[in-house]
């Protein structure tokens, strides 16, 4: 390893040293940078990365300083004191950049500081720290700073391709005669805040400069049937055969798990993992759903989660997935690890990667038109598009536009088996679906993405050859992208969607995962919502009047209800499907915060969910 002092080049097998904790022990990471930086001064640092650029709002992640394990591996030991720091990219670029770096901030840029013993109280306590002019990004930052973007990246990369393929030892490199390719950080002297301060542009309480928001999701109280506590654990037992899915309520993230329809003699349900964004939360739901007898026990079932995906390696979609990969990934419960090969130098990557490799999940990195079979669902990929793939290398294409989309069809079912047990005879019969239950989760996918998911999935039109089209409509439906339900992309900023998208999916429900205003980067966006209430009612055309979210089918986790008492929260996301396909999508609320759990118990039915068309 080019960028910490590693020992001898025998490589052990990672999964083969028995120890889970033995990194906890092991030595501070001296990147090059930090050559001449006291040993027992590093572990006084932080490992700061821009982690994400929306608009004028640039995220920081701040994570205690990592430790080099006994294979050279980069490990963060305590995921939940990582945190983050909002800073306006002007300030950031002319408090840190100018006179130093001379570039613009970009994601994946790591830097070594030491923060202040506020800013880290509040870090630790889980708070984002907003710089607004009460705040400057010198009362953040203590020390001089080191860059580390380089040596960071080429650790993002070691540890990407040690979970996705074989190692070998140095000697081996050198009878290949590849020791010589081996990258030599460039280092870069370290820099020291400019001591004035900052008049230029800060964030304010709500950036209106930035972002416009629309007014957070309320949902009255009416609509939130009575039901007692139990129905809705009672109506999934009941109900086997059907799928659900699960929105939570993370704030501005994702985290979503699909239950599969229990299999013949399984006696109980496996899940598809989609995202993970934060610790805890996930795994106290699959802990609670195996507990009531819903889920095939988590913690020893091979296969229990046939699928799980990190659709992009930012902290709201994966800071979550070291810990999850950690409980339920050492015995074979995960079958298949999706992830789109876009390397980042976060900690929560690179923790992940290690826990991969750890592991030994099977990997794979799916582009458009891959598809899964799986318990009785059909998983197809819509994004990344390969073209995409093949041209980032982290810094070739945004990480919101490497994310996986998927489409999830339900029932997949296309053959009828008939058996005649006295005859010891059987016959089969192809089934033509008619239009199933058909789920688009979008992650972070942003416009560009999208442009390539539309030409990769174009819309079959009826005037061109009529036969054709008929053919095809009854094998695949009238448009691969219609749905009936919409998880909208990037917590709808105002570059996740745009008319055309949503026109063509033409949801019966659109989801949104965000606090409705405020937040990191006060999402939703204006221009977002707006054009999913336009897809979904005319009335720039028809000059009719607007109706509610709710009336038209549009529903965020960070809503509130508003009824007789306080507003409280509205809180995670169900919705049930039956494989019976004439039959209504039901929709239950669990009133959790972000950092709430989710009380199965609790969990309340809303109806109608929207107006009819």
């Amino acid at each position: 390893m080019t960028t910490t002092d590693v020992g001898p080049s025998k490589v052990p097998d990672a999964r083969s040293t028995g120890s889970v904790d033995a990194h906890r022990d092991a030595r501070p990471w001296r990147p090059a940078a930090l050559r001449d930086v006291p040993r027992e001064s590093l572990t006084g640092l932080s490992y700061v990365v821009v982690d994400e650029v929306v608009t004028n709002l640039v995220t920081l992640a701040v994570s205690p300083w990592p430790r080099a394990d006994e294979l050279g591996r980069l490990r963060f030991d305590d995921s939940a004191d990582r945190g983050h720091v909002v800073v306006h990219r002007s300030e950031l670029h002319g408090v840190l950049y100018d006179g130093w770096l001379q570039r613009e901030p970009r994601v994946g840029d790591a830097f070594a500081a030491r923060i202040t013993p506020e800013v880290e109280r509040r870090l630790a306590a889980g708070e984002d720290v907003r710089l607004d002019r009460g705040l400057r990004l010198t009362d953040v930052i203590a020390s001089e700073v080191h860059d580390l973007s380089a040596e960071a990246r080429t650790v993002g990369k070691l540890a990407y391709f040690a979970a996705m393929a074989p190692r070998v030892t140095l000697e081996e490199a050198k009878r290949r005669d590849q020791e010589g390719k081996i990258l030599r950080p460039k280092v870069v002297e370290p820099h020291r805040l400019r001591a004035r301060r900052w008049n230029g542009p800060v964030l304010a309480a709500t950036d209106t400069d930035a972002m416009a928001t629309a007014p957070p999701g309320t949902l009255p109280g009416s609509l939130l049937k009575p039901t007692a506590a139990g129905e809705f654990l009672r109506e999934i037992t009941a109900e086997p055969e059907s799928l659900v899915y699960f929105l939570l309520n993370v704030g501005d993230g994702d985290t979503q798990l699909v239950l599969l329809p229990t299999e013949e003699g399984a006696g109980g349900r496996r899940a598809v993992v989609v995202d993970v964004a934060t610790s805890g939360k996930l795994v106290d739901l699959v802990t609670a759903l195996a507990d009531a007898g819903i889920l095939l026990d988590p913690g020893t079932t091979p296969g229990v989660f046939p699928v799980v995906v990190a659709t992009h390696p930012h902290d709201d979609h994966i800071g979550g997935m070291p810990q999850f990969l950690d409980r339920f990934g050492r015995a074979g419960q995960i079958s298949d690890f999706w992830e789109p090969g876009y390397y980042h130098p976060s900690a929560t990557f690179v923790e992940t990667m290690a826990l991969l490799e750890e592991c030994a999940i099977p990997r794979t990195e799916p582009t458009s038109g891959m598809t899964r079979w799986t318990g009785g669902a059909k998983i197809t990929v819509l994004a990344p598009s390969v073209s995409l793939r093949v041209r980032y290398d982290s810094y070739g294409v945004d990480v919101n536009d490497a994310s996986i989309a998927l489409k999830v069809e339900f029932p997949a079912a296309r053959v009828a088996q008939q058996l005649d047990e006295q005859r010891r005879e059987g016959n089969r019969h192809y089934l033509r679906l008619d239009s199933p239950w058909n789920l688009i989760l979008g992650a972070d996918a942003q416009t560009t993405s999208w442009a390539h998911v539309t030409a990769d999935f174009p819309q079959l039109r009826r005037q061109y050859d009529t036969p054709l089209y008929k053919e095809l409509a009854a094998a695949r439906g009238l448009d691969h992208l219609a749905a009936d339900v919409f998880k909208v992309s990037h917590h709808a900023s105002k570059h996740g969607i745009n008319l055309e998208l949503v026109e063509r999916i033409q949801p019966e429900v659109a989801l949104v995962s965000s606090v409705c205003g405020g937040g990191k980067y006060n999402f939703p966006h204006l221009l977002a919502t707006e054009a999913i209430r336009e897809a979904m009612q005319r009335t720039t055309s028809r000059n009719t009047a607007r109706l509610d979210d709710h009336r038209l089918g549009i529903h965020y986790t960070g809503a509130t209800v508003r009824g007789d008492g306080d507003p409280r929260p509205a809180g995670t996301i169900a919705i049930v499907l039956s494989p019976r396909r004439r039959t209504k999508m039901r929709m239950w609320r669990f009133g959790d915060t972000p950092r709430q759990a989710v009380d199965l118990q609790d969990a309340v039915r809303l109806a109608p969910l929207r107006s009819p068309r």
